[in-house]
């Protein structure tokens, strides 16, 4: 790629992984609870296969380096910042630490949409593990927890919603067994947690090393095939999938129309049904779609036909085998 056809993009991207975060090699505690797979490159040494990184987490740096520039201008004393620790042999770093208050205090970033998840269900496992992590590391070296504070910060709307809880040892020890379990387990054995088209995948170092061996003008998912070649499990697996699929559509179903008998008429009211933090509340939205019967009798009058743009799509269907096989 020649400097003129170099977007903003790329410069970004290129200077995202000239940073010494993007060079580790590694298993560090933001990936602890994530995928088994990547952690197990981690683990063996294995050098990443692609470049890896986001403009989302380039966004995500840069607010963590103008917070650390000013937490380093206006540091206390006993307060830690960026500070590196490790725990179980895993290394990390501490966004911050105060000791005014004994909070810990990580900032993550994220979309407005997956923020409004979180302040609904809580942290993603992950976070957990990693906060309360780095909770146990400050323990051992003598710094006493108060409480763990994320950050969450929307990169769209500027948004901020704090999430803070004690430390619990009970996460730390869901942690260490999941570190356990991965160190463990032969790296071919280890999953692959996220579908290879989300997000997390197409950013990861390690993606065409995990799903390398596919069949040729396949999904990649067909490399499951190739390492289990066992047609009719994956046969009865797809079948009991979609089953479960209908009988979880008809449950809930089932649920929303008995709720609707809670619709308040005015649609800012909550619902308390009894959920821990959670409480119900119904949202009417209006979308305009076009009138595809009108249009074609409006291109009907002058004798014409409204533009169509070819579709293909593959549907995998069960169909009955013919008499005798």
């Amino acid at each position: 790629m020649s400097s003129v056809d170099r977007t903003t993009a790329d410069l970004l991207l290129e200077w995202d992984r000239t940073r010494p975060r993007s060079r580790q090699r590694e298993l560090g505690w933001s990936e602890v609870g994530g995928c088994r797979r990547r952690a197990g490159y981690r683990l063996a040494g294995m050098e990443p296969a692609d470049p890896g990184g986001s403009l989302q987490a380039v966004m995500g740096t840069a607010i963590h380096d103008a917070v650390q520039q000013r937490l380093n201008e206006t540091a206390a004393e006993g307060d830690l910042v960026e500070y590196p620790v490790v725990f179980a042999g895993v290394p990390g770093h501490v966004d911050r630490y105060e000791a005014a208050t004994g909070d810990l205090v990580d900032v993550k970033t994220t979309s407005s949409r997956r923020l409004d998840h979180i302040r609904l269900h809580g942290p993603d496992r992950p976070h957990l593990f990693q906060t309360d992590g780095y909770a146990a590391a400050l323990a051992v070296a003598g710094v006493r927890v108060r409480r763990i504070v994320i950050d969450y910060i929307a990169r769209d709307t500027g948004e901020l919603y704090r999430h803070a809880r004690r430390p619990n040892p009970a996460v730390v020890r869901e942690a260490l067994a999941w570190l356990r379990s991965v160190r463990e387990t032969d790296l071919d054995m280890l999953n692959r947690e996220y579908q290879p088209d989300s997000p997390f995948c197409g950013h990861c170092p390690f993606r065409t090393r995990c799903w390398d061996g596919a069949v040729h003008d396949r999904s990649p998912l067909s490399v499951l095939f190739v390492e289990d070649p066992d047609q009719q499990r994956w046969a009865e697996r797809l079948e009991r999938a979609r089953a479960d699929k209908a009988d979880a559509a008809k449950r809930e179903a089932e649920a929303k129309g008995a709720l609707d008998a809670l619709r308040p008429d005015d649609e800012t009211t909550m619902v308390d049904v009894g959920l821990v933090g959670k409480g119900l509340r119904w949202k009417t939205t209006t979308s305009n779609n076009i009138d595809i019967d009108r249009v074609r009798a409006e291109y009907a009058k002058v004798g014409a036909r409204p533009p169509i743009k070819p579709s293909t799509s593959t549907k995998l269907v069960f169909a009955p085998l013919p008499d005798g096989e």
